[in-house]
């Protein structure tokens, strides 16, 4: 990186496990590149009675709409699981805050292609590797030892647990969630907002809004708006 990069104080937006890992990331980063690059400044979270609780170190700042209170920091989003899928551009746009102001965080032993492409506000963990061409959306969060093989693309808002594998031309739609250990054939497609259960092989297009699980992986319901 940019020795004169100027360090960013961030905010984590959510408190709960994986909002830690980001933290971590962030430490990480800073540790490889022998300087601070991103300063953790703590948590935004609405659950009630999280303010002043301290998580990795970090205290909880206040809730989500205090976004506005930090006029000198960036920020990123880790409020992911099943239960928010559905609601997760609404979780965003009600803070507020400008695409520009969010960070993308990779951490040091994830392998990202040069000819991959990554969004704003993504979150990439220990472990993944990003091949040739892949497409990553906008604040989309990748858990440890995930694979996005060649020309696959993630849309916006997705959530990868761990160990997740996507071949090549794989296509997920927005804010699809994939369950810890799911692989997708080549050329599949994921609809919005779907949900893949952990450890499921998905062999064929899955529809927006449902659920599916097993091997291979069957519809279970469709989620309810």
């Amino acid at each position: 990186m940019d020795a004169g990069m100027k360090t960013k104080r961030v905010i984590v937006l959510g408190a709960g496990g994986n909002c830690r890992d980001i933290v971590d990331t962030m430490l990480d980063i800073n540790l490889q590149a022998g300087r601070t690059l991103f300063e953790p400044v703590g948590y935004l979270d609405d659950a009630p009675g999280k303010k002043g609780a301290r998580l990795g170190g970090f205290p909880v700042l206040g809730p989500l709409d205090h976004a506005a209170d930090y006029a000198d920091c960036h920020f990123v989003y880790g409020i992911n699981g099943t239960l928010f899928m559905a609601r997760k551009r609404a979780i965003l746009e009600g803070t507020g805050i400008p695409r520009e102001r969010f960070v993308t965080l990779v951490h040091p032993s994830a392998a990202v292609s040069t000819m991959a492409r990554v969004g704003a506000g993504v979150v990439i963990l220990q472990n993944v590797s990003v091949c040739s061409e892949a497409r990553i959306g906008d604040h989309v969060m990748i858990l440890p030892n995930t694979a996005v093989c060649h020309d696959a693309e993630v849309g916006d808002l997705s959530y990868l647990t761990a160990g997740v594998i996507l071949t090549g031309y794989v296509r997920l739609e927005e804010a699809v969630y994939m369950g810890a250990g799911a692989s997708v054939r080549c050329r599949a497609t994921i609809g919005a907002r779907a949900i893949v259960g952990m450890g499921s092989v998905v062999l064929e297009d899955v529809p927006p809004e449902s659920v599916v699980a097993g091997v291979p992986a069957r519809p279970i319901r469709k989620l309810q708006n």
